[in-house]
């Protein structure tokens, strides 16, 4: 195992614990609330089917990209690296617009609950990883804008992957852990 793959996987660690503490947090929150939700309240908002799906497109789109390297197929690695650019901002973009809803019904409705606070901070500390996401995936387009990934040399590429499909999986805990919870 590489310095880096080690570094990768005490980084991912960290990671695990810190999306774990909160979610825990959430859960005791959530036991300790006599009214968690009102009953004009609706649940959650039905743009996260379209965040869900954008951020399974990163997943496959860098599978795809490492899939390309491996071939050394640099003009299939850089669609792959751009189309998941693309989807990760669009991911951060539909966050936005989750927010504002959630928000929005906050502000309309006469009881006021922990429920969309809650929401807007735990997928607002995943956005805030998707979007720190975006600097190792910018360095990976670098890298591969001057060739330096082969077929025998594309780590980066690697565990830039590895980090996106982390974000997937903890997104669809904490997707799965909301969507219960309401």
């Amino acid at each position: 195992m590489s310095s880096r793959q080690l570094g990768m996987l005490v980084f991912l660690a960290s990671l695990t614990v810190l999306f774990t503490a909160s979610l825990v947090a959430y859960l005791v929150t959530r036991a300790n609330q006599a009214t968690w939700r009102s009953s004009d309240m609706p649940g959650l908002p039905i743009g996260l089917v379209a965040s869900t799906a954008l951020l399974v497109g990163v997943s496959l789109a860098q599978r795809q990209g490492l899939r390309a390297i491996r071939a050394n197929r640099h003009a299939a690695l850089s669609r792959s690296l751009w189309v998941t650019s693309l989807l990760a901002v669009g991911f951060i973009v539909g966050q936005g617009f989750n927010w504002a809803s959630m928000i929005q019904v906050e502000l309309e409705t006469a009881t006021k609950s922990l429920y969309v606070f809650t929401f807007v901070t735990l997928t607002g500390l995943h956005a805030v990883h998707v979007l720190g996401g975006l600097v190792p995936l910018g360095i990976v387009l670098h890298h591969n804008a001057h060739r330096e990934y082969s077929s025998s040399r594309f780590e980066g590429i690697k565990l830039c992957a590895q980090y996106w499909d982390f974000l997937l999986v903890v997104w669809l805990v904490l997707l799965t852990t909301l969507w219960l919870g309401t």
